[in-house]
């Protein structure tokens, strides 16, 4: 481990259209103590070329040619292979405020704390964007409950746009089977090993709204993970976390009330191909509310949502498809 030294893990795959302007905001950070590891999976769009390019100017960027895919056992093996005293995670298509990682270890270090985390803009891509800056940084300083409660189950459940001490970090993993939730069941993992975490307002990640996203694309059985994920956190908050199990029932019903929207958008046949799928929604929209208090805690115009879909799945799903096919 190199002290003071922060870890820039980025998986990539087919990224050559952005990874070489994600690598560059990390290149001009004001914080110099810093490496670079982009773990590439075989991509086949001269992504590879690009960053081996850029090696060669720069030796504190490292390629990882990897023969699995998969972004999530790309973190993991960057975490093993990192140097740094702090680890941090980029994804390929975004980009950093200069003065970001400076930041982020000033706080971590001021607060003592386990972990620092950011705010973020929705960047749409133009290098030509002017973002405005923070005047001043508000900053708290949470316990391990605190967080949960403010934080993680109010959707900040993004790895990237943190700072984490290595010492932390280690020994947890990102849920290979896991191919959406999988940000957020790392910090969920991860909370045995929190007693400090520091929140600010400074924007100093840039999160490129990106169409081809997974969460952006239509319905594959893979988006199932965003109920599964969901589940696990669900265990996990259950036990260790009781003042918030309504809230995290309601957040499951909602999770399973947009996945099954996803599938409503399809045609019709394909929607009945998923309809396993549909009685999983459903069933755990219901037993998710059965819960004292989750009703409570659902969104504006959930309520009746949650209602209709639990008890008439097929008349919801069919209202829906009407609706978003006008």
């Amino acid at each position: 481990m190199i002290k003071d030294m922060v870890s820039v893990i980025i998986p990539v795959y087919n990224g050559v259209a952005w990874i070489e302007e994600c690598i560059a905001s990390v290149l001009k950070q004001t914080w110099k103590e810093f490496e670079i590891i982009v773990l590439d999976d075989q991509s086949t769009d001269g992504t590879t070329e690009v960053v081996r390019n850029l090696t060669r100017e720069d030796s504190r960027i490292r390629l990882i040619c990897r023969n699995s895919r998969g972004v999530s056992s790309a973190r993991n093996e960057g975490i093993v292979l990192s140097n740094g005293e702090y680890i941090t995670f980029v994804d390929a298509d975004d980009k950093l405020d200069e003065q970001m990682l400076e930041t982020l270890v000033e706080y971590l270090q001021k607060e003592n704390s386990d972990m620092v985390s950011c705010g973020y803009h929705r960047w749409n891509g133009d290098p030509l964007a002017v973002l405005s800056k923070d005047k001043e940084n508000v900053v708290k300083t949470v316990d391990r409950e605190t967080y949960v409660s403010d934080y993680l189950l109010k959707q900040h459940t993004h790895c990237w746009g943190v700072l984490y001490r290595r010492m932390v970090i280690e020994g947890v993993t990102f849920r290979k089977e896991l191919t959406i939730g999988e940000d957020m069941m790392f910090l969920i993992d991860l909370l045995p090993k929190l007693n400090r975490i520091t929140i600010i307002d400074y924007k100093g990640y840039h999160y490129r709204i990106n169409e081809s996203g997974v969460t952006l694309r239509p319905f594959v059985p893979a988006y199932m993970d965003e109920v599964k994920s969901w589940k696990l956190a669900a265990e996990i908050i259950r036990r260790d976390f009781p003042d918030c199990i309504p809230r995290i029932e309601a957040i499951l019903a909602v999770a399973a009330i947009l996945v099954a929207g996803k599938i409503s958008v399809l045609s019709i046949p394909e929607i009945q191909k998923y309809k396993d799928y549909v009685e999983e929604c459903q069933k755990t929209v219901k037993e998710a509310l059965k819960v004292r208090g989750a009703r409570r805690n659902l969104p504006a115009g959930y309520g009746i949502k949650t209602m209709l879909f639990g008890n008439w799945p097929w008349i919801y799903l069919k209202l829906y498809h009407l609706w978003k096919s006008r």
